[in-house]
């Protein structure tokens, strides 16, 4: 798509387009609307790992980027297959707001919270051994379900850093993982992809060449976000591109959250962004954790914007209305879970009997982003100008203190 930006009078919710307009509505029942979903972000992950692994040119930015969304997407459909068969096999509500607040993304503990209430008796012995021990890997290393969500945390890069995930493997599994669990609910494979038991039961592994793989790399001129900012906004433009072709409302729901998410992470690489008037350290501190893209994030960045816009004698009303795109956006979707799960954990549905015109919607949230990583440019821009001035400043006063010392020396 054209880059696009923000512009005045704009509305998320405005029908522009009426062929690409639909319908979102959601049964209000647990477990058809959590099965629906987990069927949506299965089916974008896989088309997204898809395009990764069978590309013919061999694309580095969807080996290193594309793929992080890809099992983020995957993940969340375990997730969300899981809490659909609490569901399916007879837990009232009450009781399953009890069990999601008590487990929220920890896929072990609501798989043993299922087994233990309904048996898993459609597995066999060698399925669910395999299935609880990968199910337990991804709870040690992604119990939040943000491990490929946001940057890698340094303790994740010191243990990684330097290599590259196996894309086949890890994508493989992940696919077997969710089939097994539909095997487990259901009595059937998931689209007849039957669990190999060859494939080990880990969440992570570890490929022997960065060629055609994820490879973990931080370039030290990176503050770590673009990876996911890129990954995750082009990610989103593409299933926006097959949402044109097959007009499969399915895809809604995982593009905006793919967009919204890249609208996040952009905003904590500004929170992030070193300058001469940076983020004060504690407020960077306090905010760098919260999905609260108004209130946390852009009231802490906007006074350094302000500041270097008026440097740079830049007109203020590109900022006023990239916040009037945020305070809409954040109105609809303040934690960033309102595409993330049908309703809140208590049955609550934020987003529901809507009429949409997905284009509209996705160039607004596409216009926010590019207006916000255009930021990004001119301050690193900036920041390299600033860096410059003070390595010269530097430079002079080392050399003004070599001839004060010299001077001292000579009498």
């Amino acid at each position: 798509m054209d880059y696009v930006w923000v512009e005045k009078d704009q509305d998320i919710r405005k029908i522009v387009n009426t062929e690409m307009k639909v319908h979102i509505k959601w049964t209000k029942k647990p477990k058809e609307d959590y099965l629906e979903l987990s069927r949506r972000y299965m089916n974008a992950g896989y088309i997204t790992l898809k395009e990764v692994i069978e590309n013919p040119h061999h694309n580095n930015i969807k080996y290193d980027m594309w793929f992080l969304p890809g099992v983020y997407m995957i993940r969340q459909a375990i997730e969300l297959l899981v809490k659909a068969g609490l569901a399916i096999k007879g837990s009232t509500k009450p009781e399953l707001q009890e069990i999601f607040l008590a487990n929220k993304h920890n896929v072990k503990a609501l798989y043993s919270t299922y087994k233990n209430s309904y048996g898993a008796e459609a597995l066999e012995v060698d399925e669910k051994i395999w299935l609880e021990s990968y199910l337990n890997a991804v709870e040690v290393i992604d119990s939040g379900s943000d491990l490929f969500r946001y940057p890698f945390k340094d303790q994740f890069m010191e243990q990684y850093g330097d290599e590259a995930l196996d894309v086949h493997h890890m994508g493989n599994r992940l696919i077997y993982c969710y089939s097994t669990l539909n095997k487990m609910i259901f009595g059937e494979w998931f689209e007849e992809d039957e669990l190999d038991l060859e494939e080990k039961p880990e969440f992570i592994e570890l490929a022997n060449s960065g060629m055609y793989n994820c490879y973990l790399w931080n370039s030290p001129f990176d503050s770590g976000f673009h990876k996911q900012v890129t990954g995750y906004s082009e990610v989103g433009m593409f299933l926006f591109d097959k949402f044109k072709e097959t007009k499969d409302v399915g895809l809604f729901y995982p593009i905006v959250f793919l967009m919204r998410n890249a609208i996040e992470i952009a905003l904590k690489r500004l929170l992030h962004m070193k300058m001469e008037e940076s983020v004060d350290e504690k407020i960077i501190r306090g905010k760098r954790n919260s999905h609260k893209l108004y209130t946390d994030l852009w009231k802490s960045i906007k006074p350094m914007l302000l500041h270097y816009s008026g440097e740079d004698n830049q007109d203020d009303s590109t900022l006023e209305l990239v916040e009037s795109y945020i305070i809409e956006l954040d109105k609809l979707d303040k934690q960033g879970d309102v595409f993330r799960y049908p309703s809140s954990f208590s049955h609550e549905y934020k987003f529901n009997n809507e009429k949409i015109d997905v284009e509209n919607f996705v160039i607004y949230l596409l216009a926010l982003f590019h207006s916000i990583d255009n930021f990004d440019s001119r301050l690193d821009h900036i920041r390299d100008i600033e860096m410059e001035m003070r390595s010269e400043w530097e430079a002079e006063m080392e050399e003004e203190m070599r001839s004060n010392m010299d001077y001292y020396d000579y009498q």
